[in-house]
């Protein structure tokens, strides 16, 4: 199958790494400096968990010609640049399957305005990371040996087609674990359900798991504001809470929460996944907020706890804006 990953960030990295891995016909599409020094140094991606260091060179193109033939778009960018391209997608005439991977809150609709419903699947990959010192570290297993990762996907109308198998087939081969969801637009908002109080809470300790990790009654308010989303949520039609873990913000008892969700942010995967990514998805959660003040406004439901970790990025973001223009 012959794919072009769209978008040089950590996430497009890491599947262009993995797929050219067990030689799969890939190019990765970067542009400026960043095409520059792919074209340079290949791919290189420090291994959050072990330390080594993985590399690989592909196939690079700076953009997508409308005569270009790709058997799967798999578009890899935060919320507003994978809406940015979809006039781009458009004018290519051999549009087959367009994998659109990443946070959502708002739903698959605007995708429609410019592709086929036909070509489009939606999906989420579970790892993450971000630069320290220049170099892009990752995290995408919870021990050696394990899945590199884990990716979720799936159509529009939740069947499980042909290409859908072929699709998960082909990042299977590549190491990844992946699960194949009959509502990914739900899932994709239970996420958010999950991690915009996660991200609060880190914003809330400057960036400090750890100290979120030694806080109970942060931890508390988190949990709070997971349930809180989650109602919002099941209010509006999206009863069943995804993946099934989002269940522990309900079952677990009050006095365990410390325990087990401080373990959680003391983990070398908070601390890849979360804390190297954190600082720049402020702008992005909060698009992501806006959007689900209506679903919050439709269910007729109060999120106080949410809303005031959400404030924490506010003014953090904010502050980062600040600096950038000092």
């Amino acid at each position: 199958m012959k794919t072009l990953i769209y978008g040089a960030g950590p996430i497009g990295r890491w599947l262009a790494l993995r797929l050219a891995r067990t030689a799969t016909d890939v190019t990765l599409l970067a542009r400026n400096e960043t095409y520059r020094s792919l074209a340079e140094d290949g791919i290189e991606i420090v291994d959050g968990l072990t330390g080594e260091r993985h590399s690989a060179r592909v196939d690079l193109v700076e953009q997508l010609e409308s005569d270009d033939r790709y058997d799967l778009i798999v578009v890899a960018m935060q919320k507003a640049s994978r809406l940015a391209v979809c006039p781009t997608l458009a004018r290519n005439e051999h549009l087959k399957n367009i994998l659109f991977l990443g946070n959502d809150v708002s739903g698959f609709h605007r995708y429609l305005d410019h592709v086929p419903a036909e070509t489009v699947l939606l999906g989420f990959p579970i790892a993450g990371g971000g630069w320290s010192d220049g170099e892009l570290v990752f995290m995408d297993r919870e021990k050696p040996g394990g899945p590199h990762g884990e990716l979720y996907l799936g159509e529009l109308d939740g069947a499980n087609r042909a290409r859908t198998k072929e699709i998960a087939a082909l990042f299977a081969n590549a190491g990844i674990k992946v699960g194949v969801e009959r509502n990914m637009d739900g899932w994709l908002k239970y996420h958010f359900a999950f991690m915009a109080p996660t991200t609060g809470a880190v914003f809330e300790k400057d960036g400090d798991l750890r100290a979120v990790a030694e806080d109970p009654e942060l931890i508390h308010r988190y949990c709070l504001a997971c349930r809180e989303a989650g109602n919002v949520l099941r209010k509006v039609g999206y009863k069943r809470r995804q993946p099934p873990v989002f269940n522990l913000f309900y079952w677990l008892p009050r006095w365990l929460e410390p325990k087990v969700f401080g373990k959680l942010f003391r983990s070398r995967s908070a601390e890849v996944r979360v804390g190297l990514h954190a600082p720049g998805i402020g702008p992005e959660l909060l698009e992501m907020a806006e959007e689900f003040a209506g679903l919050k406004a439709k269910a007729r439901l109060e999120t106080p706890t949410l809303d005031s970790l959400l404030a924490r990025v506010r003014r953090s973001a904010g502050l980062r804006r600040q600096e950038a223009f000092a």
